[in-house]
């Protein structure tokens, strides 16, 4: 098949514009809101805690809990917009009447969408681990926690990955995509995670393999053991299934993309 390389500007295009779009959304705002507020917070806990123990727990337990909840929040709100957005704002008919393939138009959406939340979250827990690992208290030195920080970042890169192509195969399907994302993850992840849930329940659980890739430096074990269970897979095979995930839901997305009529 004979690849036309002047249609390939015209993604790249595309991207830059979804991007621009995106940043200069509400739902950037928010998210920005989001990362203020942990900045904020780990500022006053710099100043003001000074016991050792709580310190070194610190960035492991504010990047499980709030930046888990911004990475999530990120995945259901830009996820959703790759098609949602176009749909509502009209975009589609001007795209439909372009020689573009839908199948690239949605990843190359997907790329700006995953570039930019990653590039807001992954910056903001950068500054975060700067703030912190001045502290005098903490048992290793800033180099370490540096690339700790990288670490999780890139823990937090599949998580937009997956939970964004879950995102977008949901805003394909449904009117209402934000809704039955924020019921996905605020209902059947956190239903799988209760500690008394079945291994056979947890296995059906995004979540449960992506704890299982969250590094465990200093990890709050308390808080995700109830998602692992007492026999989580293995790190390889743990990425294997994400991996999987994400490019099954993609796939999926691409194929009801193209193939669903959207009423303009």
């Amino acid at each position: 098949m004979r690849i036309n390389a002047n249609i390939f500007p015209s993604y790249f295009a595309l991207f830059k514009v979804t991007l621009r779009q995106m940043f200069w959304s509400r739902r950037t705002a928010l998210i920005l809101l989001g990362c203020g507020l942990s900045l904020l917070i780990a500022l006053i806990f710099r100043f003001t805690v000074g016991s050792g123990g709580i310190v070194n727990r610190f960035i492991p337990m504010i990047t499980l809990l709030l930046y888990g909840l911004l990475v999530n929040l990120s995945a259901i709100f830009y996820g959703t917009a790759i098609i949602s957005d176009e749909v509502d704002g009209k975009g589609l008919t001007y795209l439909q009447m372009r020689p573009l393939r839908k199948s690239r138009v949605l990843l190359s959406k997907f790329a700006a969408y995953f570039v930019g939340s990653l590039a807001i979250i992954g910056v903001s827990h950068l500054l975060l681990t700067i703030i912190v690992a001045t502290h005098p208290k903490l048992d290793k030195n800033i180099l370490f926690h540096l690339g700790m920080s990288l670490y999780y970042t890139a823990s937090m890169a599949l998580s937009l990955l997956t939970y964004g192509a879950l995102a977008a195969t949901l805003a394909a399907k449904f009117k209402h995509p934000v809704l039955w994302g924020l019921l996905f993850i605020m209902g059947w992840e956190g239903i799988s995670g209760v500690e008394y849930m079945p291994m056979g329940i947890k296995r059906l659980s995004i979540a449960h393999y992506l704890l299982t890739l969250f590094p465990d430096y200093r990890a709050p074990r308390s808080e995700i053991s109830g998602f692992l269970g007492e026999s989580p897979p293995s790190a390889w095979v743990a990425l294997l299934v994400i991996c999987l995930l994400t490019v099954g839901l993609l796939w999926l997305a691409i194929r009801i993309f193209r193939e669903r009529e959207y009423l303009m």
